[in-house]
């Protein structure tokens, strides 16, 4: 019965990437309802080559078989928008894709697929890691954990295992994010993971597209394509169209800005969009934020403050209009009154119903010569528990599920429901594409827990101030110690 129910869902998923886009992201029909008529997204009328390929690829996980025996995927359902797991088809691109995914491993591999949600939005799935392996029961397989909330406790307390030296997990292979090795492993041990099985949400900025063409401004499409969109450009623009509108001389709601932005957590990631990182290592293998010290770290935080609090060009959100799950929202941007909002992906869904016609580009750079253009990945951690049934199992599994949805879900989240139905035109979904190339991941957002240092952006500029240097000569000490003590509990473990 289940293969024929595959070959059912293999037959609608393939109907829907061929034909998904026939009314587009506006052409009138329920695809993006509130969009302007004319908007549309990417029009494509057959499976692009990448899903083709995608399609035919050879995993290279061999055939295995695990006589039906339960693998347990520990997660809480609330931090990300997007399923992990599909109970049934529903008709929506995303959970059909899930459900495939999750049918064929089942099927491929005689395994069944079982999730245990925590519920919550912090340590809930390291608490019930950390139960599991003190009581040596062995109750989960493989976890999606918070970002960094829970995990150096697990890791510093010998409660994860290396993926290094898990079998079958191959982080060579595109489905995986290879150059999570480079900032994340500790002494060559790696701890966590992340994969196509984990859903992205990468910070961005969203323009008024009207708002560009009603003040002849430059193209932001161009400037991204044309290297030159920059920090100072965004600084530019926004003090363009910045304007008292009823003329009380008071800049609050009822006015235009160039910028607008929460400063909070999404705030941190303007480091790296600067091509920053906040840690670095020392002879010793310790991890230090000497790089806020540094002279174009100062600069960055002097051009952030004057984007903010000089001239009036800045909105910056207050708590009460922002998502905390999601990060920055503010309806000036829907009414209008905004020509940059800088926030993430997750925030499109609520973007549907808007009519206001955007657009949507990466954080800028520092400079036009700064190659590439970054943000941090900031979502789940895949991490396999010390007292998982059988190691090989873990690496099998989570090798499928990453090349399954490297496979299905992928194309179903990006190529179907951001082309077709969250974006309004073809240029941001370049757009897209070109920022899921650049994140890059943080060592202190990581093992940071949340510490002050790796807020340091956002504390500092609450505080209306640009000194980094009396903030890193008030704070690093203790949380360089910190640092230390964790680290050396797991060279301890060796």
């Amino acid at each position: 019965m289940k293969k024929i129910i595959l070959v059912m869902v293999m037959l609608a998923a393939a109907v829907f990437v061929v034909s998904c886009s026939g009314g587009g992201a506006g052409g009138g029909t329920d695809a993006n309802p509130g969009a302007p008529p004319e908007t549309g997204g990417i029009q494509d009328t057959e499976p692009t080559d990448e899903f083709r390929a995608r399609q035919n690829i050879d995993d290279g996980i061999g055939e295995h078989d695990f006589g039906g025996t339960k693998f347990t995927v520990v997660l809480s359902t609330k931090q990300m928008q997007e399923p992990y797991f599909a109970a049934e088809q529903t008709g929506s691109p995303i959970d059909d894709a899930v459900y495939r995914r999750n049918l064929e491993i089942e099927e491929r591999f005689n395994v069944v697929l079982a999730l245990h949600d925590t519920g919550g939005d912090w340590d809930e799935v390291a608490s019930a890691i950390r139960k599991s392996v003190m009581a040596g029961s062995g109750d989960y397989d493989l976890g999606l954990a918070h970002t960094f909330t829970g995990l150096t406790g697990l890791i510093g307390s010998g409660y994860l295992r290396d993926w290094n030296g898990i079998p079958n997990a191959d982080m060579s292979k595109p489905w995986w994010n290879s150059n999570i090795k480079d900032t994340l492993s500790i002494n060559n041990r790696l701890f966590v993971a992340s994969s196509d099985y984990i859903y992205q949400r990468p910070a961005v900025i969203y323009f008024n597209k009207s708002m560009v063409q009603d003040f002849a401004l430059e193209n932001p499409y161009e400037l991204v394509k044309g290297g030159s969109w920059t920090w100072d450009k965004l600084a530019e623009i926004s003090a363009e169209v910045a304007a008292d509108l009823n003329g009380d001389g008071i800049y609050d709601s009822s006015d235009r800005y160039g910028y607008a932005h929460w400063l909070n957590w999404q705030t941190v990631t303007i480091v790296h969009s600067n091509g920053l990182f906040l840690t670095e290592k020392d002879g010793d293998g310790y991890p230090r934020y000497t790089p806020l010290l540094s002279e174009k770290t100062r600069a960055v935080f002097e051009k952030y403050y004057e984007l903010l609090y000089t001239g009036n060009k800045t909105y910056i959100v207050p708590e009460k209009e922002a998502i905390p799950t999601i990060g920055t929202y503010t309806p000036l941007f829907e009414n209008g009154q905004v020509l940059f909002l800088q926030s993430n992906t997750e925030l499109l869904k609520r973007f549907l119903a808007i009519t206001i016609d955007f657009g949507m580009i990466p954080l800028p750079k520092f400079d036009q010569n700064q190659k590439d253009y970054r943000s941090m990945a900031d979502t789940q951690m895949m991490v396999a528990p010390a007292d998982a049934k059988d190691a090989g199992t873990c690496g099998v599994i989570s090798e499928a599920l990453s090349f399954y949805s490297y496979k299905y879900v992928v194309p179903a989240v990006y190529d179907v429901m951001y082309a077709n139905r969250y974006l309004r035109d073809e240029e941001s979904y370049e757009m897209f594409n070109l920022i899921m190339k650049g994140l890059v991941y943080e060592f202190s957002w990581t093992f940071g827990e949340g510490n002050g240092m790796t807020y340091a952006l956002p504390n500092i500029m609450n505080q209306k101030s640009k000194d980094i240097v009396s903030f890193y000569e008030k704070n690093a000490a203790n949380v360089e110690q910190a640092m230390v003590k964790f680290i050396d509990k797991v060279l301890d473990l060796e």
